[in-house]
């Protein structure tokens, strides 16, 4: 199982948001391409950076990013923003080894058919669970459920997904293992969870689900867990 450092980036700067809540921002470094070489140097073998500010359409995080992709030798799966194919080539051509697609994916699975038939499986596809239902447009509006939603996307094409538990988001309350337990029922695909670690029993709770990954955040971030444990997990 592979653990995935995050690095979410508002202003220029490396934060962490509590359940998506952008006035519950905690600031950790003013310097995000040194976090990511820290992580790197750490064992990391990804990093999941998210630019903020093009997710909720609000600038531009794009040099930085640009940085980060090339001051590690890791691969960077960049999520914020990418709702159209332009958007996603572009990250790409930036040197992301993956786009994760959002809002546009998760309303418009001819949208993942398309990007999939384009940049086939550097394309991963993010749903947003909040009570059982895929959130949109910035955790604000509730799509369908995720026994619909899932099989839709699966059958678009999607490569793999990312899972975020949204109500553990930030919180390291510890993940939402009955989300991820359903969601191994729903699709055979690999699948990325977010949400929630605070150690690495987590970690290990989710590898015996099946998950392929967990991007972990707050959790490096605040101490509680070091990459040193479960690199190897």
């Amino acid at each position: 199982m592979i653990v995935i450092p995050a690095i979410d980036l508002r202003r220029g700067r490396c934060v962490r948001l509590f359940r998506g809540d952008v006035a519950a921002e905690t600031v950790y470094d003013a310097d995000p391409v040194e976090v990511a070489e820290r992580f790197q140097a750490e064992g990391a073998r990804r990093l999941h950076v998210v630019d903020l500010d093009a997710a909720r359409g609000e600038g531009s995080n794009r040099g930085i990013v640009r940085d980060i992709c090339h001051a590690v030798a890791i691969p960077v799966q960049l999520g914020g923003g990418l709702r159209t194919l332009a958007a996603i080539e572009q990250a790409l051509d930036d040197g992301a080894a993956r786009a994760i697609l959002g809002t546009a994916a998760a309303s418009d699975p001819g949208f993942v058919a398309e990007a999939v038939e384009h940049f086939g499986d550097r394309i991963v596809v993010a749903v947003d669970v909040r009570d059982g239902r895929v959130a949109t447009h910035g955790w604000q509006e509730l799509g369908p459920r995720i026994e619909e939603a899932i099989p839709a996307l699966a059958a678009a094409g999607a490569p793999r997904f990312l899972v975020t538990s949204i109500h553990r988001d930030g919180t390291m309350d510890g993940p939402d293992l009955p989300l991820y337990e359903r969601v191994a029922q729903i699709t055979d695909r690999p699948v990325i969870a977010s949400g929630g670690v605070r150690v690495a029993d987590d970690v290990r709770a989710l590898r015996d689900l099946g998950m392929e990954a967990v991007v972990v955040g707050k959790a490096l971030y605040a101490g509680t867990l070091r990459l040193e444990e479960v690199v190897r997990g």
